[in-house]
């Protein structure tokens, strides 16, 4: 199975299997997830759920993709999910062209609160 393929099952499987048993797990997918959370319409249509819910503890990371992936990620979940990934050292981060404070967001607010110990606001 292709790799962008094994991103979108594991995806799938950490929200309908993994999440309801480890409700405290924080996580970050590589990759935008493959970009697997734009196929949530598709997945409403078809009887499934979770459009719309923010888990605190899910993160998603931008290497490999560029601004306009960047940009569909957020709008379907939101700038707190995402965090900067650069694919260094055969590439470079993106600028995610969403303006300063989604940068600074993506770059610096929200993985601060990957990597904390305990769930902080700032």
């Amino acid at each position: 199975m292709p790799y962008v393929q094994q991103m979108h099952a594991a995806w799938h499987y950490f929200h309908a299997v993994v999440r309801p048993r480890h409700p405290g797990l924080r996580v970050c997918f590589a990759l935008l997830a493959g970009l697997a959370p734009l196929h949530s319409e598709r997945l409403i249509a078809r009887g499934g759920g979770g459009r719309g819910r923010v888990d605190p503890g899910f993160f998603v990371e931008t290497s490999s993709y560029g601004p306009r992936a960047i940009d569909a990620i957020v709008r379907e979940l939101g700038v707190d999910v995402v965090v900067n990934g650069s694919d260094a050292p055969y590439a470079t981060a993106p600028d995610p062209g969403l303006g300063e404070a989604a940068a600074h967001a993506i770059r610096v607010t929200n993985p601060r609160r990957l990597l904390a110990r305990k769930e902080t606001r700032t």
